[in-house]
């Protein structure tokens, strides 16, 4: 081609091709440009992988090691090996009176309970007609527009100041306000019942008002703490008489809630009545829970270990614009497949992170976790992955569930604590390890990290390069130019001498 203007005319003149000559001639430079962004490739790949290690790492946390997942491996109640079946003393059928569930530890009950009168909050009912009413129309017995409320012997709420134009709603809205939920107002159309409660049960549960005087200095002066004058009950106790299977009676119970746990077993007391709780032995949810997160652990371990032992092929490297072009998709999904292999071989932090993870869960345990069906797998393959005996991991629970418990979950010295420990420290924030390589969503290492760094280095080197390239075209183009114009100039010549 030829330059004229800014635009490439083919060797119109000289015959030649001068578009393939040129691209011939920049095989060198288009090399250099392909080699940079095969590696830039290559550090994307690398970045995707430590990014889906990182999110299957986090999803097995979050599944087992969190208190508030269903699937919960730290929580006390989810070491229970007790099914606890509530029904009717006399019929045998279901109730709801009573229900319990138990924790890690707990042993068998076979126990009759009739509940006299649940657990109540302290409460002050008033008689309102309309919720449109006006503070003015109402008859609160409050202490003055200005006051506290004092729960216990704490004041815990903060100032609030009632209009009189202020409606049931405002006011309601004012009072839970004033507390974080220790307070509660509230108003049923039902029954025209405008309630204050408070939080907590039992008769430790008290609230007062202290009314408030704004001096003419601006300060503030409280009033004596008074109980409310209309219709307040204190807090109450529960009752629930509880007696053997044949009908003795073991105690009676007070408590101050109506949820309470004694021998390692969470009770509920849901209505007045009588209920019969009665237990039996079912390690089967633990067991299947536990053989579950193996399976599920196993199978990241064997994906780490797979990227650090991996071999990769050099005939297989990423593919150039130009070999994409001449390919089908399924062509380039395949290759790219092959291309993955090998490129976090012997990565130091994968590595490392395996053998933290193992020391964190066997460590100085790896004898008792031996006796419960617990150890590292003996399989060089399998490396980094846990072999778990269903047998004896099911009898340990039978004969010492307590034991099984406390080496699993119960404090920081245990298998799961130190599991988490070490999860946080690879993938916990933008601080951990694989943050700091990769990068974490949702978090400042998302764009500053190694691999994304090492990708704004490469980006740029690229660019360096495809202007050097460009450059070069631009006077190779022009060289073409002017020899297509001088042989314009021959051809004129020539035309003219053969005239005569």
């Amino acid at each position: 081609m030829s330059s004229v203007s800014g635009i490439r005319l083919p060797g119109l003149a000289t015959g030649m091709d001068t578009e393939t000559m040129v691209k011939q001639m920049l095989t060198n430079e288009q090399s250099k440009v392909d080699r940079a962004k095969q590696k830039e490739q290559t550090i994307k790949w690398q970045q995707e992988i430590y990014r889906q290690v990182i999110k299957d790492v986090n999803e097995l946390n979050e599944k087992y090691f969190s208190l508030t997942s269903p699937d919960s491996m730290v929580s006390n109640s989810s070491w229970n090996t007790l099914k606890i079946k509530s029904s009717d003393p006399i019929s045998g059928l279901d109730s709801n009176v009573v229900t319990a569930t138990g924790n890690a530890g707990a042993a068998k009950i076979d126990y009759n309970f009739e509940v006299i009168n649940l657990a109540q909050p302290a409460r002050a009912s008033y008689d309102i007609n309309d919720r449109n009413s006006k503070l003015s129309e109402l008859n609160l017995g409050l202490p003055g527009n200005t006051f506290k409320i004092e729960l216990g012997d704490e004041t815990k709420s903060k100032t609030i100041t009632l209009e009189d134009t202020d409606t049931v709603d405002t006011i309601i809205k004012k009072i839970n306000d004033s507390s974080s939920g220790e307070i509660k107002a509230s108003y049923s159309e039902m029954t025209g019942k405008f309630i204050i409660e408070t939080k907590k049960t039992g008769d430790a549960a008290d609230f007062k008002f202290i009314g408030i005087t704004v001096n003419g200095d601006g300060t503030e002066t409280e009033g004596t703490p008074q109980l409310p004058t209309i219709g307040y009950t204190s807090g109450k106790n529960s009752e629930i008489i509880v007696k053997s299977n044949d009908g003795t009676k073991i105690k009676t119970l007070y408590q101050q809630s109506n949820s309470f746990t004694i021998d390692n077993i969470r009770y509920d007391i849901n209505a007045v009545g009588k209920s019969r709780l009665t237990s039996e032995e079912d390690v089967k949810p633990v067991v299947d829970k536990m053989k579950t997160f193996v399976e599920e652990y196993n199978k990241i371990m064997d994906k780490v270990y797979d990227l650090i032992t991996q071999k990769s092929d050099k005939n297989y490297k990423p593919l150039t614009d130009a070999q994409k072009e001449d390919m089908e998709d399924k062509e380039i999904e395949k290759w790219e497949e092959k291309a993955k292999k090998g490129i976090l071989r012997n990565d130091d932090d994968m590595r490392k992170f395996m053998d933290d993870i193992q020391k964190s869960i066997f460590g100085d345990k790896i004898q008792v976790l031996s006796e419960m069906g617990f150890k590292p797998h003996e399989n060089y393959n399998k490396k980094g992955q846990i072999s778990f005996d269903e047998k004896k991991f099911t009898e340990s629970l039978k004969n010492d569930g307590k034991k099984v418990y406390e080496v699993f979950s119960k404090d920081s010295s245990s298998v799961f604590e130190g599991m988490k420990s070490t999860i946080k420290k690879y993938v916990g924030g933008s601080s951990s390890v694989f943050a700091k390589k990769a990068g974490l969503e949702k978090t400042a290492s998302a764009v500053k990290n190694f691999y994304s760094e090492q990708l704004k280095r490469q980006e740029d080197l690229i660019k360096s390069l495809q202007r050097k390239m460009d450059k070069k075209e631009d006077q190779l183009y022009k060289k073409f130019g002017v020899l297509e114009a001088s042989m314009n100039k021959f051809n004129t010549q020539m035309n003219y001498f053969a005239q005569y």
